[in-house]
């Protein structure tokens, strides 16, 4: 269990990560288009960023057609006691 809560903590010690967070807290689900133009960042970059953040499942990616749609994890962070809208929050009043 500890080992995954360093890997939450870890994957949002990057600010684009962090942000890309934050970003999807404003709405249910983001599409990887809506994503991009927010982000301004390459595909493979996009892609890395994507990649942590599923392996600590703090998001939950959903496909349709050819379209990848991310959403934040909230069921799983909460039932190992993570509240990441808190956790948001405070982090905007540092």
């Amino acid at each position: 269990m500890s080992e995954l809560i360093v890997k939450i903590f870890k994957s949002l010690s990057d600010p684009t990560r962090y942000g890309m967070i934050k970003f999807l807290l404003t709405k249910q689900e983001f599409s990887c288009k809506e994503l991009s133009k927010k982000f301004s960042l390459s595909q493979p970059a996009l892609s890395h960023h994507f990649s942590k953040l599923i392996s600590a499942k703090i998001i939950n990616v959903r496909k349709n057609g050819t379209e990848n749609y991310y959403s934040i994890n909230d069921e799983y962070l909460k039932e190992i006691g993570i509240d990441i809208n808190k956790i948001i929050k405070k982090g905007n009043h540092l």
